[in-house]
């Protein structure tokens, strides 16, 4: 399979994961939320940040995977080994931070009042495990672009 064709078929995906998460979270996690107030109508008050909080947490989803898009556009024009990239890459890894806080900031709101159910607490820790290791990855993948940068630079002195 081609690169480009790669590369195209994982901005189709991205594409319809990006429209999924804009349903999700225009239509779902607002009738969530009233779900939420017919089974618990005492946390009335926590309905508005906890929703709040999500959909933030889904916006940064939302950029990051513009990101990506636009990482994935240097790299059909040939620009992956500038620092332009690893830029694009230490962005990504900022974002993973950022979601991984905004996670336990909402574990630890949520604990306020009892806390989520324990099925829910171990799925948002282990997604914030998966974010980790997301970022684990970026940075790996940014210092092997920064190593090869250097070696490029170096083979076209020599050369």
């Amino acid at each position: 399979m081609k690169v480009n064709m790669a590369s195209n078929i994982l901005k189709i995906l991205l594409i319809v994961f990006a429209i999924g998460v804009i349903f999700l979270g225009t239509y779902i996690l607002p009738i969530m939320a009233e779900d939420m107030l017919y089974v618990y109508p005492e946390l009335e008050y926590a309905k508005l940040p906890i929703l709040v909080t999500c959909e933030l947490l889904l916006i940064l989803l939302l950029i990051g995977t513009g990101v990506i898009m636009y990482l994935l556009r240097m790299f059909d024009h040939g620009f992956t080994f500038t620092l332009r990239f690893t830029r694009g890459l230490e962005i990504l890894v900022g974002m993973c931070i950022l979601a991984s806080i905004g996670i336990i900031i909402l574990i630890q709101y949520m604990t306020t009042f009892g806390g989520p159910g324990p099925l829910l607490s171990l799925i948002m820790i282990g997604i914030t495990f998966v974010i980790w290791i997301v970022a684990m990855v970026i940075m790996l993948i940014r210092a092997i672009v920064k190593k090869a940068i250097i070696y490029k630079d170096d083979y076209d002195l020599t050369v």
